[in-house]
C-alpha cells in the first residue's frame, strides 16, 4: 500500500535538503569518524564524547552515509510515507530497516488500541447512559483489562446473553488466570491472519458491530479494539520475522508504547544505524534508556549516565520530585547546537541538512523528559513537555507514533477535540486507523453533550 499524505511547503524544503543529501551525494569532507570528541558549550551537561557518538554526527561522514544514500525507501520514510517505505525496505531486502518499521507499526496500533480503550471507558463507563447497548459493557470491561483498571475490568461477566458474550467470558477467564500476554482474540472481527513481512493489513469493513439501544429506538455503530490489537501483534511478529537477529531490539523499542497490562522487557542489545537513522534517539543508549524507563522505572536515569545524552539531561534537570521544564528546553537547544558543530567538525564543512537532523535530537530530549516526569509522578511537567514535543513534531519530524500516543493520552483525559483532530489527520497514513474514529467520535459527542452550558456563554 502506498501512502501519500499532503506535504507542506516547509516539508518540501526539508525534502529537497534530504534529496540533495541522499540522491546527489553533495556532502564531501572526511571519510572517517572524528578522532577527538567535539567541543561543547559550557552550558551543555552532555559530555562531548556522547555528542560525537550521535547518529547525526556519524552521518556527516561519507562512508557512514553510504548504506542510506540513493535509497528511495528512506526518502519515503523521511517524507512520512511509511507504507511506501515499508514496501521499499521489503523490496531492498533491508532486514533491520524492515524490522524497525514493522516494529513502529506494532507500536502505532498499540497506541490506537489505547485510544479506543480510553474512549470506550470514558464514553460508556464514566458517562454511561441507561440506553447504551448491553454489549458496550463488555467493550468497557475489555478496555479496563488492557488499561489495568479494576474499576472497569470488573464489568466483565455482568451482561450475559449478548452478541459478544463469548468474548466477555474469554477475557474474564484470561484476567482471572493472570493475564499472561498475549490476550485472547478468538471471534474478533477481521483478524489479519498470519504475519507476512512488507504487508499492511487493515481493520476490514466498518463498523465491526451495530448494537441496539436499550429501551429506545436506534443503535450504535462501533469498532472492536481487539482487531486493532491484533494488527499490533501482527506487525510485532512481522518485525521479528523480518530480522530474527533484531528481535530483542524490536522488544526494547516497543517498551515505551506497550499497553498498561503488558510487562515491559529489558535488553542490553545495541541498536545499529538502521534503527537510529532519522529517529529521535541520538544513540543506542538513548533508545535503551527509554526502554528501561518503562521496564525499570527511575533507576534507568542513573543506569544510562555513561551512554545516553537524554539520561544525562534528565538527571541534570531533575529537581527532587519534579523535572525542570525550562532546564530541559535549554539543554535540548544546547544539544542541537553541539550536534550541528559536531557534524561540521566530522565533515570538515557546513551543510544545510545538519540543522533539520539536529531537530530530531531536540524532540527526543523533550520526549525523554516527558517519560521521566511520568515515571517519577510529575504529571504537570510531563504534560508541559509532551505539548512542547507535540508543537515541534512537524515536517520530517512529524512522527505518527508519537502523535497517536498524544491522541490516546487526550482520550484518557477527556480532551476529545484534540484527540479527534490528531486521529483524523493520521487516518490516511495508517491502514485501519479509521476503526478508532468510531469510539473517539462517540467520546467527542458525549463529552460535548455533557459539558454543554446551561446558560449562554459570552
Amino acid at each position: 500500500m502506498s501512502l501519500h499524505p499532503a506535504t507542506s511547503p516547509s516539508a518540501m524544503g526539508a525534502e529537497l535538503i534530504l534529496r540533495s543529501f541522499l540522491l546527489l551525494g553533495l556532502l564531501g569532507g572526511c571519510t572517517s569518524a572524528p578522532t577527538t570528541p567535539v567541543e561543547t558549550g559550557s552550558s551543555l551537561a552532555v559530555p562531548a564524547a556522547l555528542v560525537s557518538a550521535t547518529w547525526q554526527v556519524r552521518m556527516a561522514v561519507a562512508e557512514n552515509r553510504a548504506p542510506f544514500e540513493g535509497r528511495d525507501a528512506w526518502i519515503q520514510y523521511f517524507q512520512g510515507h511509511r507504507g511506501s517505505a515499508l514496501q521499499g525496505f521489503a523490496s531492498d531486502g533491508d532486514k533491520p530497516a524492515l524490522a524497525r518499521l514493522h516494529g513502529e507499526y506494532a507500536a502505532m496500533y498499540r497506541q490506537a488500541t489505547l485510544a479506543a480503550a480510553w474512549s470506550f471507558v470514558q464514553t460508556y463507563g464514566t458517562d454511561a447512559q441507561e440506553t447504551d447497548p448491553k454489549e458496550m459493557t463488555t467493550l468497557v470491561g475489555i478496555s479496563g483489562v488492557l488499561l489495568k483498571t479494576p474499576e472497569w475490568s470488573a464489568k466483565l461477566g455482568s451482561t450475559p446473553g449478548t452478541a459478544i458474550s463469548a468474548a466477555d467470558t474469554e477475557w474474564k477467564t484470561w484476567l482471572e488466570q493472570g493475564a499472561h500476554w498475549p490476550p485472547p482474540l478468538t471471534g474478533a472481527p477481521n483478524l489479519p491472519g498470519k504475519a507476512e513481512t512488507g504487508k499492511l493489513p487493515d481493520a476490514g469493513a466498518l463498523p465491526h458491530w451495530t448494537f441496539k439501544h436499550q429501551g429506545e429506538e436506534g443503535s450504535i455503530e462501533t469498532a472492536d479494539l481487539r482487531t486493532l490489537l491484533a494488527l499490533s501483534l501482527y506487525h510485532e511478529e512481522a518485525a521479528k520475522l523480518a530480522d530474527p537477529a533484531s528481535a530483542a531490539i524490536v522488544d526494547a523499542l516497543l517498551n515505551p508504547w506497550r499497553l498498561p497490562v503488558e510487562t515491559p522487557v529489558s535488553t542490553s542489545t545495541a541498536l545499529s544505524d538502521p534503527f537510529l537513522f532519522m529517529s529521535v534517539y541520538t544513540s543506542s543508549g538513548d533508545a535503551l534508556f527509554m526502554a528501561d524507563l518503562a521496564s525499570e522505572g527511575a533507576s534507568a536515569i542513573e543506569k544510562h549516565q555513561s551512554d545516553s545524552a537524554a539520561a544525562v539531561i534528565v538527571k541534570t534537570c531533575r529537581k527532587d520530585a519534579v523535572i525542570d521544564v525550562d532546564c530541559v528546553l535549554d539543554q535540548a537547544t544546547a544539544l542541537t547546537r553541539a550536534i550541528v558543530d559536531g557534524m561540521k567538525q566530522a565533515a570538515g564543512k557546513e551543510d544545510s541538512f545538519y540543522r533539520p537532523f539536529s531537530e530530531y535530537a531536540r524532540i527526543g530530549i523533550l520526549r525523554a523528559g516527558d517519560r521521566a516526569a511520568a515515571v517519577i509522578g510529575d504529571r504537570d511537567d510531563m504534560g508541559r513537555l509532551r505539548v512542547n514535543a507535540l508543537d515541534r513534531s512537524i515536517d520530517a519530524a512529524r512522527d505518527p507514533l508519537f502523535l497517536l500516543s498524544v491522541s490516546a493520552w487526550d482520550a484518557g483525559n477527556r480532551n476529545s477535540l484534540r484527540c479527534a483532530d490528531l486521529l483524523h489527520a493520521l487516518i490516511p497514513d495508517i491502514p485501519g486507523l479509521e476503526a478508532v474514529r468510531l469510539p473517539v467520535d462517540a467520546l467527542q459527542i458525549r463529552v460535548g453533550r455533557n459539558a454543554a452550558p446551561s446558560h449562554p456563554m459570552h
